[in-house]
């Protein structure tokens, strides 16, 4: 299956003549920002959680024009989770804010005992399916925020996940593993797409699949091993 995927993703960096092992930036990105916006699912949401990658950029500072509690997660996770708000941020300040390099500078640690309830998760991808699948760079990390909040409870099985990508990037199928986490709604710059029967998602975190290197590295999977969330 993983070959499936890395064909998938050589396939999309070749259309959108994008640098492989990225999430890839895409022409209409400001334009599938704006469509967000009108989802019924983003206005009833008071806290977001969205990745920092470049081609989000435009989300999370929609997020903080309109008021959200934005939460967003470091590179690599390995500081964990940053607040972003306009209650503490000056406007001349959001975009530099919102970038993955300003997240430590002018966000604020967020212990996990605080994240609370995340209302929406809007995410990249590299490829997206209509069956609801969604494949990522190959890191795992997006998936790996999700578990990581699922343990907290942070969301549930019934949390909003959206998917923001170009239309080049969907495609009938991609492939699905039990540790993927699956999309309700695709964005493009032109539609909006729902998913009619997407595949359950992750309950936790597999601690038994996840090497110690990879838990002693990602600062809120030290923390939980530490406090025996793996028990």
């Amino acid at each position: 299956m993983e070959d499936k995927k890395a064909a998938i993703r050589q396939e999309v960096w070749r259309r959108l003549a994008s640098s492989p092992g990225v999430i890839p930036p895409f022409p209409g990105q400001g334009r599938a920002a704006e469509r967000l916006r009108a989802l019924p699912e983003y206005k009833e949401a008071t806290t977001i959680m969205v990745p920092p990658d470049k081609a989000q950029q435009q989300v999370r500072v929609n997020a903080l024009m309109d008021g959200k509690r934005l939460i967003a997660a470091s590179p690599g996770l390995r500081q964990g989770f940053f607040l972003l708000s306009r209650n503490f941020l000056r406007p001349k300040d959001w975009a530099r804010a919102c970038r993955s390099s300003g997240l430590s500078r002018f966000g604020r640690p967020l212990p996990l005992e605080e994240l609370g309830r995340v209302d929406l998760m809007a995410t990249g991808a590299v490829a997206v399916g209509l069956n609801g699948g969604r494949v990522g760079k190959g890191s795992g990390y997006f998936d790996l925020e999700y578990m990581i909040l699922r343990e907290l409870g942070a969301v549930k099985e019934s949390t909003p996940v959206v998917a923001l990508v170009d239309d080049l990037q969907v495609f009938d199928e991609v492939p699905m593993e039990d540790k993927d986490v699956a999309v309700d709604v695709i964005i493009t710059p032109t539609r909006t797409i729902r998913i009619r029967e997407r595949p359950r998602r992750p309950e936790g975190i597999p601690w038994d699949r996840l090497p110690e290197r990879v838990i002693r590295r990602v600062k809120p999977l030290w923390q939980l091993f530490r406090k025996g969330s793996h028990l």
